[in-house]
């Protein structure tokens, strides 16, 4: 799917002087750490980028900043060398930026509106989104003082919205497996004021560093998709008090996603499950519901959500929408395109997504 994209992009981009280099039989995984993976990058890169239009004549000193939002590095002298940001990677491109540096002049931009970070924001803001996560806070029933888990709090938002959900009547701690992603999370929270409200630490799901029974409460929401669910519940359960409640949220990879535009049945049967991009391990079905029930905790709450965007452009759509684009024939695309412009024309487009969502309490 990735290939897929990248391959629509590239025209203007060699149009401009862009080159691509190919990792032959490198399989990415949301949270593959493709600099820590492949330290041969260097020279691919090198290889492929070391000419080009754009030369910079800078001395090499290192510079910082932020323009619209964006925040950039530069470090290193040569040719122009731009890195965005991985996906999920937890060590993004920092362990090969010393040898790059070597050879380009690099720069490095992050921000909510790059990569992963633009979608979690995106889907952040819905209204449908945080009403479903603002029904699992309440489904806690939690009393005032008692401390809760984030687990898997990527950049933040859900995190910023349970204490503003709260109004600061429960501590939270907010644990990630990504140094990167936490870096931005602690840099959302500083601008919605609460710097000293939340706790940020690194951890795994499937190794908490947290004592037994050490909170009143915890949630989670679309991370035990990308880790080993089991393994994830029961460090879930170890972690909380006798009686302890969570709140578990995923993809559901096995519920219908819908798009709002008048396409031929045939085409819609073809993309009415969305990508079952889930972990070896991972749950993103109603496998959740059992599996929670395995792990000690007694279902107090358990339904599907759907969540649907409106944004034509944005990542949420965006994403499901290049998987979906893959699956069809040429032709059948662009009866896609013509469907997706007409729904777009009369103000009535929009897609959705399907969630599991399970709230339950460990025994006493």
């Amino acid at each position: 799917m990735l290939a897929g994209t990248a391959n629509r992009a590239l025209p203007p981009l060699e149009a401009a002087g862009a080159a691509k280099a190919s990792l032959i039989g490198y399989h990415a995984e949301s949270w593959s750490d493709l600099a820590a993976d492949c330290p041969d990058l260097v020279e691919l890169l090198s290889t492929h980028c070391s000419t080009g239009p754009f030369v910079d004549t800078a001395s090499g000193e290192e510079q910082q900043g932020e323009v619209a939002g964006i925040r950039y590095r530069v470090i290193g002298d040569g040719p122009v060398l731009v890195l965005t940001p991985l996906v999920l990677a937890p060590s993004q491109w920092e362990p090969l930026l010393p040898k790059l540096a070597e050879r380009f002049r690099v720069v490095t931009l992050a921000g909510p509106q790059l990569g992963m970070l633009a979608l979690l924001e995106e889907r952040a803001a819905l209204a449908d989104w945080r009403h479903m996560c603002a029904g699992a806070f309440d489904a806690l029933r939690l009393k005032p003082g008692g401390h809760v888990l984030d687990i898997g709090c990527g950049s933040g938002a859900v995190a910023i919205q349970f204490r503003q959900h709260t109004a600061g009547r429960n501590p939270l701690t907010a644990m990630d497996l990504s140094p990167y992603l936490l870096g931005e999370a602690r840099i959302a929270a500083e601008k919605a004021g609460l710097a000293d409200a939340i706790t940020f630490t690194e951890g795994s799901a499937e190794t908490l560093t947290f004592p037994d029974g050490h909170f009143d409460a915890a949630y989670t929401v679309t991370v035990f998709e990308e880790c080993n669910a089991e393994t994830a519940f029961v460090e879930l359960a170890r972690v909380l008090k006798p009686g302890g409640r969570a709140a578990v949220i995923v993809r559901g990879t096995d519920l219908h996603q819908w798009w709002n535009m008048p396409l031929p049945a045939d085409i819609r049967a073809k993309i009415s499950l969305p990508a079952a991009s889930v972990a070896p391990g991972g749950v993103a079905s109603a496998a959740l519901y059992d599996m929670a029930v395995a792990a000690g905790f007694r279902p107090l709450r358990m339904h599907t959500y759907t969540v649907a965007s409106e944004r034509a452009e944005g990542p949420i759509m965006e994403y499901p929408e290049t998987y979906a684009l893959s699956l069809l024939t040429p032709a059948e695309q662009e009866t896609y395109r013509a469907a997706k412009a007409e729904a777009a024309a009369a103000g009535t487009l929009f897609m959705t997504r399907g969630h599991h969502c399970f709230v339950g309490e460990l025994a006493s």
